[in-house]
């Protein structure tokens, strides 16, 4: 029996159960026959359990395929999107990493039957990697995860299989996930939120699951209409997008969202159209750390991200009393985890010092929160999404909010970049909205209104679209990189 399906409820129902990519489907009862095809086919190729694997994938079923098998056969393998390899976006590697000593590319398929999954041969590739040195020490059973690179140069997170099974079923028994549940997942695979949270907390129910590519609001809105999802798993961002663009209601019994926080009213906005949404809160290295519940009330759910999941414990560590005046219990948030991460690695394979971040078990989230008596948790963002200005604290996330309540102003997104007259300078992206004519000058006297004055952003700049990584989250390394001060 298989390690991840076997902690559903109900085995047999979930063997009729199906993965789709809206091009082909993989029922649940034909996975051991495709599984020992994959094993016989990399024996072929001499691979060792010992040896690293870079694994190039997307959003299809064969790559939800290979993902599995992996993680079954507990080899070591480093997850990247597929194709990506030399791109020059913020947060993607310049050289592939030498510690793994093959590429596995998942391609196309021609054939969407059955008896194709059968033949790996026909769809996968093995490639080594150039410059391949092996490790000091090797392991089995760990998995290489990218951190998303949001705010910088991604790490390389090492995650046991035993730390991944253990998280999926703390995420399943949350979220109530069982077998007869229809997930809709349009969030990228190879990014943790949709690989070991979104993913295989699926598979754990042995629920049914549609992998979508790419994901728009028109191709969501086919797919729904022919997969007929009950829980969706996506960022706020695009919760924001169906919001929207939805014209009709359709009635989820779960959306759980994570990354970047909701902006505006944007989730009361879509409770009225999809019904309960709850907040998960985590990270790459540490996987699901808290999550809502659909008992929760509206207000409960939108304000927090839930309790700590079944053996996490979170302590807040409270900052500076004089720069946080009126921010009773804020700090920096410490994670103890059961399923937490093992470290770093570096892209030849070398361990990377945690420094201290990690203190007796103890792990540095690097996110500001609060902590209620109730046990709720209260995410204010990033630590280092906040300024000191005139000597007080100003978070990005409450100028962000408030500008957004300005007129002809669709989203806004605040960094911090120089200094300003009153402390660190604060610079606030903005997309108007279709058809304004807004201008910086405009935004800015307008901020007289709705922020305080240590609040007001020194510069306003204005822009198309603000850029998103493949795992959802607003770049805010390309809009720092982007500000020239020069130019202005």
């Amino acid at each position: 029996m298989m390690k991840f399906i076997c902690q559903c409820s109900d085995v047999e129902k979930s063997s009729e159960n199906v993965f789709t990519d809206g091009e082909s489907s993989f029922f649940y009862k034909d996975l051991p026959e495709a599984l020992n095809r994959f094993d016989a086919w990399l024996s072929s190729h001499r691979i060792d359990y010992t040896d690293c694997l870079i694994v190039e994938c997307d959003n299809d079923v064969q790559s939800a395929i290979v993902l599995l098998f992996l993680l079954e056969k507990e080899y070591n393998f480093l997850v990247l999107p597929k194709d990506q390899k030399s791109s020059q976006n913020i947060g993607s590697f310049q050289t592939l990493p030498t510690f793994c000593r093959y590429r596995i590319i998942i391609n196309s398929m021609t054939d969407k039957g059955k008896d194709a999954f059968y033949n790996p041969s026909h769809w996968l590739q093995v490639i080594p990697v150039e410059g391949y040195h092996q490790p000091n020490h090797t392991s089995q059973g760990k998995l290489y995860l990218k951190t998303s690179g949001s705010t910088g140069r991604p790490k390389i997170a090492v995650i046991s299989n035993a730390a991944l099974q253990g998280n999926a079923r703390n995420t399943a028994e949350r979220l109530k996930l069982t077998s007869s549940d229809r997930i809709a997942f349009p969030v990228a695979i190879f990014y943790s939120f949709g690989l070991t949270t979104a993913f295989l907390s699926g598979v754990a129910a042995g629920a049914s699951i549609d992998i979508q590519k790419g994901s728009n609001l028109l191709r969501y809105l086919k797919r729904e209409r022919v997969f007929m999802p009950n829980v969706a798993f996506m960022t706020p961002i695009f919760c924001e997008t169906l919001v929207k663009g939805r014209r009709n209601a359709y009635p989820y019994r779960l959306t759980v969202a994570a990354g970047d926080r909701f902006r505006g009213n944007v989730f009361t906005q879509y409770e009225a159209l999809s019904g309960c949404l709850v907040n998960l809160y985590g990270s790459t290295e540490m996987g699901a750390i808290s999550a809502g519940s659909p008992e929760d009330s509206s207000d409960i759910r939108s304000q927090y991200v839930g309790k700590p999941m079944s053996g996490v414990q979170l302590r807040i560590k409270e900052l500076n009393e004089n720069d946080y005046q009126g921010l009773e219990g804020v700090g920096e948030v410490w994670c103890h985890h059961p399923f937490r991460f093992e470290g770093y690695v570096d892209e030849g394979g070398q361990a990377v010092s945690i420094g201290n971040d990690d203190q007796e078990g103890w792990f540095r989230i690097k996110d500001l929160g609060r902590l209620l008596p109730e046990g709720y948790i209260q995410i204010f963002g990033r630590s280092d999404h906040s300024v000191n200005r005139d000597g007080r604290i100003v978070f990005f996330s409450d100028i962000e909010k408030a500008m957004a309540s300005i007129s002809g102003i669709e989203s806004v997104v605040v960094i911090s970049k120089g200094d300003g007259r009153r402390g660190k300078g604060l610079i606030a992206f903005c997309v108007p909205v279709k058809g304004a004519h807004s201008t910086p000058g405009m935004i800015q006297n307008a901020c007289f209104n709705v922020l305080p004055k240590n609040a007001i952003p020194d510069h306003i700049a204005l822009i198309d679209a603000l850029p998103l990584l493949q795992s959802g989250k607003i770049d805010r390394q390309q809009l720092y990189d982007s500000f020239d001060f020069s130019i202005r």
